[in-house]
């Protein structure tokens, strides 16, 4: 546990250095600081979550089977500016596939290969994985909703070039 004052990670790295991180603190609150408003518009858009893997909104409800739907025909959702040019080896599975279906949703085809492969487990504390299913979920919806395509317009634009 990262939290605490008396009994998590870091009080227990503190009373093992004699001496304040506060600049661990800092960096372990700037990992969140790409997942908080993904999160704040998330339930904002579909409501709140009601346990560690469960949505109470009817975009969050489709989130569990998302990859075991086909895809469908989509519309495209254009960069405001191009990814990074980071090099897919250093990327970890989750956002190797992050970073691919965002391409393929830019250019409004997914690619047979990337729809048969796992988004990554559903869970509150992986927000990433939470971003390629909801990504997932529009490449297959024949009719998303508005706020399944404003998630996607805002995981696109912002969450994914962060």
């Amino acid at each position: 546990m990262i939290t605490g004052h008396t009994a998590g990670f870091i009080w227990r790295l503190e009373e093992s250095f004699e001496h304040p991180v506060q600049w661990l603190v800092s960096v372990v609150c700037l990992l969140h600081a790409n997942d908080l408003p993904l999160r704040h518009l998330y339930e904002a858009l579909d409501g709140a979550t009601t346990g560690p893997r469960g949505f109470s909104g009817s975009i969050g409800k489709r989130l569990v089977t998302c990859s075991e739907h086909p895809v469908s025909s989509f519309e495209p959702v254009q960069l405001t500016e191009q990814l990074s040019n980071v090099d897919p080896k250093e990327l970890s599975t989750d956002q190797r596939y992050l970073m691919e279906i965002c391409n393929n949703i830019r250019i409004g085809e997914c690619e047979v290969d990337l729809a048969m492969r796992n988004p990554g487990c559903l869970n509150h504390s992986r927000w990433l994985t939470t971003a390629n299913r909801i990504l997932r979920l529009y490449v297959s919806d024949k009719k998303p909703s508005e706020n399944l395509k404003t998630l996607v317009t805002y995981i696109i634009r912002v969450y994914t070039p962060m």
